[in-house]
């Protein structure tokens, strides 16, 4: 049997191996790029609004931290939403759902323009969030319908990458939004790019689901347990959810570690965030010349050891109290360690459930979401002024991804 496994596996990694040599189709590569969009959505509505924070907390008459909560009620719906949608898109194929979602998703991007309290406000996050994170889930479902076990990995480096890009791109096109209009403009531009996304699904996104009743292991498809029994899926669920984590924490507190204590103004805010969200996108792209050489499995582990290395520094920075460019340049090299991991950890996680990927992908991204928004809530409940909580916060994700991913390599060592 250990023959078996370790031929299958020789024969996987010289498939991967020569992954340089594949060609996308025309159709392949039209499905990719929606799918890129359907992923920028999360991200994309939370930096998009990002330099609008002050404005909404005058307009509604409430201090900057409750306009804060408001992307913890985001990142929660979109938690919930991912449960949701990944069990519809198994009954009723990936198109319905996605459809469904986005349309919902733009008409509370422009309903939340007319709220008067921040009760409100909070609300229709939660809800803008359920109904777009269709779009994530299914596309991460999507991937493993279309593409073969040989290209997967490719296809998720691209995911991440346009997970990387929008981090540059959004906050600028936020804070040009601000200047031109009132706060009300950035929501409006969700709503305009949500339909726009909309409009391709409907018309170039081809329908990807077999609807098979096909059983894993004699356990009917319906069964949630058996995700959590597949020591694969729960090991690199662990750590996509650390690195997840890692991203938001940064993201959350950017603001305050470039602003507050770097002293640089809005504008160079969004310049300094950009460039150093640059760093997913040189890591998502390396990941595929480093395929050519190295086990995904060992990949995940070693990138997570050169994580905690650098999560570390970032720590001893601040407690020194280095200049703030030190510990900019760390964090750098924290996030394009992150980009290698984002795409690496979603294949591995899924692999297993290659004919039951709605499911998985709702349970994966609803784990992440979920472990992000507790992380997020005791970095804020231990805030003191510092950016020391955010660092070390960024260490013990690091140090728990390479604890997860060592626990499957010692695991194979021993089969």
């Amino acid at each position: 049997m250990k023959n078996i496994k370790l031929e299958q596996d020789k024969d996987l990694l010289q498939k991967m191996g020569n992954i340089k040599q594949f060609k996308l189709s025309k159709k392949e590569v039209t499905i990719t790029v929606i799918l890129a969009l359907l992923t920028a959505i999360e991200i994309l509505s939370v930096d998009l609004y990002l330099p609008a924070f002050k404005a909404i907390s005058e307009d509604l008459k409430v201090d900057i931290g409750k306009v804060q909560i408001s992307l913890s009620t985001f990142l929660g719906g979109f938690a919930v939403g991912q449960l949701v949608w990944g069990v519809l898109a198994d009954r009723f194929g990936r198109k319905l759902p996605i459809i469904a979602g986005l349309s919902i998703y733009i008409i509370l991007s422009i309903f939340i323009i007319s709220v008067k309290n921040i009760e409100m406000f909070w609300l229709i996050r939660f809800l803008q969030a359920f109904a777009g994170s269709a779009g994530v889930v299914v596309a991460r479902a999507i991937v493993t319908d279309v593409f073969d076990r040989t290209k997967t990995i490719k296809v998720f480096s691209l995911l991440a990458l346009i997970m990387g890009v929008t981090p540059i791109v959004a906050p600028s096109i936020g804070n040009a939004l601000l200047q031109i209009g009132t706060w009300h403009s950035n929501f409006i531009a969700m709503g305009v790019i949500g339909l726009i996304i909309l409009l391709l699904v409907i018309f170039f996104l081809p329908e990807t689901h077999s609807n098979n009743n096909i059983e894993i292991k004699g356990v009917p498809k319906s069964k949630y347990q058996l995700f959590f029994l597949n020591r694969q899926f729960v090991l690199y669920t662990i750590v996509a959810s650390m690195v997840y984590g890692g991203l938001l924490v940064f993201i959350s507190n950017s603001p305050f570690l470039i602003m507050e204590k770097g002293g640089f103004t809005g504008t160079e805010y969004s310049l300094i965030f950009g460039a150093i969200s640059l760093g997913i996108v040189m890591g998502s792209y390396s990941i595929n010349y480093l395929i050519k050489y190295f086990n995904n499995h060992l990949i995940v582990k070693y990138v997570s050891a050169l994580q905690v290395l650098f999560a570390l520094l970032s720590v001893v920075s601040v407690w020194l109290q280095f200049p703030i460019i030190v510990i900019l340049v760390f964090i750098f090299l924290y996030l394009f360690l992150l980009g290698i991991l984002l795409p690496a950890t979603a294949d591995l996680a899924l692999e297993p459930f290659r004919n039951d990927s709605g499911k998985a992908s709702a349970i994966f991204g609803f784990i992440q979401l979920a472990v992000t928004f507790i992380i997020l809530t005791i970095i804020g409940l231990i805030q003191n002024n510092s950016i020391i909580p955010m660092t070390v916060t960024l260490l013990i994700c690091s140090l728990i991804s390479l604890g997860a991913s060592a626990m499957w390599n010692n695991k194979q060592r021993e089969q």
